[in-house]
């Protein structure tokens, strides 16, 4: 996976021109040639970046920051600003104690008045949790898929209760193609279920599997969620091949990619 400029900026808020007047100043960064004739910049040049933003807001200078290096960057590590129940979550996570996490996630299921809310206020701030931790250095790119597939394996049990038989789903649910985070699309897909609405959560499936299965079933919306942020001009482009290919006439997308790619259009504007 790589990263044009452009989806750099978005992520990090940092103007492309700034990016490239870093890399040609220090040569922090170490985007690929492609055969395409565009520079990619791969996952760690992101994590460099965004740790190079933060120390910037905690009033560093950013001679001072590249002058630590690549290695020492990629191996910094900030727990300022997680509370101590943070903290602990995230050493349950780095131990995979996920039966402790599981007890936990019950406790807060039991609590919760909506299923709604158990997915806003428990779910949803764990994994937004998560991410943050990586771009910190925290947890590892491996603590934080196995922690993923844990999650997506747990909320899949939680949708069984509302499983809706004898109806044919109305509502797909994807992940954006070329997105591989499934665990947005798979929260939507629970609320759906549990307001008795007949859904069908695919994950990440390519463009024209998705419009076989649209005009195979009876669905009348399709959800995509997208965690990275792809250019606006390729969101739209997708959603009218999907209109126009398929029976369906709505098409809803959400997540922090979507949002991301939005405030990058408004920034431009």
């Amino acid at each position: 996976m790589g990263y044009l400029i452009k989806d750099l900026s978005k992520l990090t808020g940092v103007k492309g021109f700034t990016i490239r007047k870093w890399q040609e100043r220090y040569r922090i960064f170490q985007p690929q040639l492609a055969p395409n004739g565009y520079w990619y910049y791969t996952p760690d040049d992101f994590t460099i970046l965004s740790r190079i933003v933060k120390r910037i807001e905690q009033g560093e200078k950013i001679s001072s920051i590249v002058a630590l290096g690549r290695e020492k960057l990629l191996s910094l590590k900030d727990d300022s600003g997680y509370t101590e129940e943070e903290k602990k979550l995230i050493r349950l996570i780095q131990e995979n104690q996920f039966t402790e996490i599981g007890n936990l996630l019950e406790k807060y299921f039991s609590e919760s008045t909506r299923f709604s809310n158990f997915i806003y206020n428990h779910i949803e701030r764990i994994a937004i949790l998560v991410g943050r931790a990586w771009k910190d250095g925290l947890i590892s790119v491996a603590d934080e898929y196995s922690f993923s597939r844990w999650m997506i394996g747990y909320l899949r049990q939680k949708c069984n209760q509302f499983e809706i038989s004898g109806n044919k789903p109305i509502w797909l649910v994807a992940v954006f193609p070329g997105d591989t985070h499934e665990l947005g699309a798979l929260m939507h897909y629970a609320i759906l279920l549990s307001k008795k609405i007949p859904a069908r959560f695919v994950g990440n499936l390519p463009v024209e599997h998705l419009i076989k299965e649209l005009n195979r079933g009876h669905y009348r919306a399709l959800s995509v969620s997208l965690t990275l942020a792809p250019p606006m001009g390729k969101i739209e482009k997708f959603k009218n091949t999907i209109l126009s290919k398929t029976r369906v006439k709505k098409v809803f997308f959400g997540g922090r990619g979507y949002k991301l790619a939005k405030y990058g259009i408004a920034r431009e504007k």
